[in-house]
C-alpha cells in the first residue's frame, strides 16, 4: 500500500495481537490513516494491555461504537 506523506497504515485486528495481519493470515482490514493519530492509538492500546495487565495470549474483548 502507498505511504503518503503525514500517514501510517493502521489494521485492525491489531498488530499486536495474534489475530493480527502479521501472524493470522486470516482476513484483516488496512487503511492509511494520520501517522500522529495512528501513534496515539498505538500508545493508548499500549496503556490498556499494561492497566488491564493483558499479557501475551490472554483473551479480551474490543467493543467498537
Amino acid at each position: 500500500m502507498p505511504r503518503s506523506s503525514g500517514k501510517s497504515c493502521d489494521e485492525y485486528p491489531f498488530a499486536s495481537t495474534w489475530q493480527g495481519a502479521r501472524y493470522s493470515g486470516g482476513p484483516f482490514s488496512r487503511r492509511m490513516i494520520n501517522a500522529t493519530q495512528n501513534t496515539d492509538a498505538g500508545r493508548a492500546l499500549n496503556g490498556f494491555y499494561t492497566y488491564s495487565r493483558v499479557l501475551d495470549g490472554d483473551r479480551f474483548l474490543v467493543w467498537m461504537r
